[in-house]
């Protein structure tokens, strides 16, 4: 005590004495008798309190201090618990969490300079009258166990980081999730050096449950654990213990942000029963439960071709590499945060996976804002050799998305953008407005004034864009609208037979076949159509396109642009637009009936939307009988500008 007075303080001997007579000291004592450490204790009915633990400084570190606090555990009788108190500043406040013990508080001490003193307890056995009113867990709501990483994230800053974690605290999980805690998190608590960050989060922790794990499965599982986690420092030392007794308690989920344990999860789970998820992947799973049909694939080409909504599964197995864009230096650690903290969040965020057979093609993060917008948040094309054809597919399938929705504006925000997918969106409508570019879908017939009445509603900002357009430019940048007062512009009835339309224009009917349609056509957002030359001085750019599916169909199915109309010989149709077509120059060939000088036709359009009820047989002449029109439906035909639009409303019709 003498020599190491300085850390321990000193006791008169009368005070040392008290101790000797109430059996309050037990002393460790070298082979030949020489007395090496001792402990220096208080005992009352309901705990310990120990004054000294000292060890001689040549005999550290040889479990002398283990084996003092383990012989005075023995003695207990009533006793429930050990405490005592350290300086923070002393080396021994490291060793206390090595014997088990967890620190609750921390006040200054009475010496002039102030040093803050830890208390620290170790619970001996649990207390049986507070155990009767001790919460267990419930069968209603799930249980989880929290660590300390996700306890800090839930006071911090919003951040791709943190947000995953104070996810959990949503509205929609209130009543789902129960959270738990182990008393290891009262050791990381400690590690911080602010004290009034300290007394915060102390006083946060009361509001979260405490598992009792069982001391014996405690030991058991943190040795095997050490077999396959890392426990050089302090905080991986930590880890293993949480994962410890949370596994010897009755709750047996835990949530973490620690990508070392996330990888070590199937492992851990062999070894303690123990499920360890992050907080995307507990939310996921939790949502696709009570919003299942939300996770339904939506196909766009047999099966094939669909989108879906991410699951845990589909994060486990992302090829995240495939996504980074190495030369704007993206990284995958940031890449995946920023993916997390909006699956996190499935009540605001709808994060959608584009996936060809097994490969993951796309990534878009979508949410509805005000009613009529929808905001894509985020958006990648994974690197291939048909990247460029996915990425103008991923933003014309957007506005189609808002166009099936009734919605009238996308908007891609700049900061969910590569550079690649800049021109696409150009190319396909958007303009630049503040930091986002945007691209009004109106499903209508309006009148100028209406478009830029509706226009000034959604994006004021964005109104000074279009009011020098032509009608024609302002119809095609906001298509599929209708615009009631177009003189130049004709209507037309374009017969297809299903073996075309699968690939060309029939979405529905292409998502519906086993095998779907030619894919590469079917993602064009400009396709052409070679018939035989019939009607040729008829069909003239610009022009609208209504096409009626043949065959079982016998229906509307969608609304395009006529852009271009090109008559020539098979060889010479063929070259120009064979990057466009469905047809192979051997069915051109036929087409011609193996005359290669005569001539055929090549409709090219664009701004191709399914409308959002196809037209049946019957509801198409009711509606041409009430306009007095004669109905041709082996060739196109024209359509008058009030036939037209009677259509267009009832293909965009909200109603069933």
């Amino acid at each position: 005590m003498k020599r190491y007075s300085n850390m321990l303080g000193f006791l008169p001997r009368k005070a040392i004495r008290d101790y000797l007579e109430k059996g309050g000291i037990l002393g460790a004592k070298a082979e030949d008798g020489q007395l090496v450490g001792y402990l220096l204790y208080a005992r009352n009915p309901d705990r310990f309190r120990i004054t000294h633990l000292c060890v001689s400084e040549g005999f550290r570190k040889q479990g002398i201090a283990r084996q003092l606090v383990d012989s005075l555990k023995e003695t207990a009788t009533t006793q429930k618990v050990i405490k005592l108190r350290c300086r923070r500043d002393f080396p021994a406040h490291n060793m206390w969490p090595k014997l088990g013990f967890i620190p609750l508080d921390d006040k200054p001490g009475r010496s002039k300079e102030g040093h803050r003193l830890t208390l620290w307890c170790f619970t001996l056995a649990p207390d049986d009258q507070l155990g009767l009113f001790q919460v267990k867990t419930s069968d209603e709501t799930l249980n989880i166990i929290i660590d300390a990483q996700i306890f800090f994230d839930f006071d911090k800053l919003d951040s791709d980081n943190s947000k995953p974690s104070k996810s959990l605290l949503s509205d929609f999980l209130t009543d789902s999730i129960d959270f738990w805690i182990t008393d290891e998190l009262f050791n990381e608590i400690d590690r911080n050096n602010d004290s009034i960050q300290r007394k915060r989060s102390r006083d946060r922790v009361q509001q979260f449950f405490q598992v009792n794990p069982d001391p014996r499965l405690v030991e058991k599982f943190d040795n095997l654990l050490r077999e396959i986690l890392p426990s050089h420092s302090p905080s991986q030392k930590s880890d293993i213990r949480q994962l410890a007794k949370a596994a010897s308690s009755d709750v047996k989920i835990f949530v973490t942000r620690d990508q070392a344990l996330l990888k070590k999860s199937k492992a851990i789970s062999h070894l303690t029963k123990l499920q360890v998820l992050s907080p995307t992947e507990l939310i996921i799973q939790l949502h696709e439960l009570s919003e299942w049909s939300s996770y339904t694939p939506s196909y766009i080409s047999g099966l094939n071709l669909a989108w879906r909504r991410l699951t845990s599964e589909d994060i486990a197995g992302l090829p995240f590499a495939s996504f980074l864009n190495q030369e704007a230096g993206d990284r995958k650690g940031v890449f995946r945060e920023k993916l997390e903290s909006f699956l996190a969040n499935p009540e605001q965020y709808e994060c959608e996976l584009l996936r060809s057979g097994n490969d993951a093609i796309a990534i878009r993060v979508l949410s509805i804002t005000f009613d009529k917008i929808l905001t894509v948040s985020w958006a990648k094309v994974a690197r291939s050799n048909d990247q460029s054809l996915f990425e103008r597919f991923l933003v014309s399938d957007t506005i189609g998305k808002a166009v099936a929705k009734n919605l009238d504006m996308v908007k891609f925000e700049k900061t969910a953008l590569t550079s690649n997918l800049i021109p696409d969106l150009l190319g396909t409508g958007f303009t630049v407005c503040g930091d986002d570019f945007v691209r009004f879908c109106f499903s209508r017939c309006l009148n100028r004034n209406e478009v830029s009445a509706a226009i000034s509603e959604l994006c004021p900002a964005s109104e000074s864009n279009y009011q020098d357009m032509l009608d024609l430019e302002l119809e095609r940048h906001c298509s599929p609208l209708s615009l009631t007062a177009d003189p130049d512009q004709k209507h037309f009835l374009i017969p297809i037979r299903p073996g075309y339309a699968i690939s060309l224009v029939d979405r529905h009917l292409s998502s519906e076949d086993f095998f779907g349609g030619e894919l590469k056509v079917l993602l064009r957002w400009e396709q052409v159509y070679y018939r035989n030359k019939t009607h040729h001085k008829m069909l003239k750019p610009p022009a609208r396109l209504l096409w009626y599916v043949s065959g079982d169909q016998q229906q509307i199915v969608a609304l395009s642009h006529l852009d271009e109309v090109e008559i020539g010989t098979p060889k010479a149709i063929y070259r120009k637009f064979r990057r466009f077509g469905i047809l192979k120059w051997e069915d051109l060939y036929k087409m011609c009936e193996g005359d290669p000088s005569k001539q055929i036709m090549a409709l090219r359009f664009s701004h191709t939307f399914p409308l959002r009820r196809p037209i049946s047989l019957d509801a198409i002449r009711t509606i041409y009988n009430e306009d007095n029109v004669g109905l041709s439906l082996q060739s196109p035909s024209v359509i008058p500008i009030e036939t037209f639009q009677k259509m267009f409303r009832l293909g965009y019709s909200n109603q069933p």
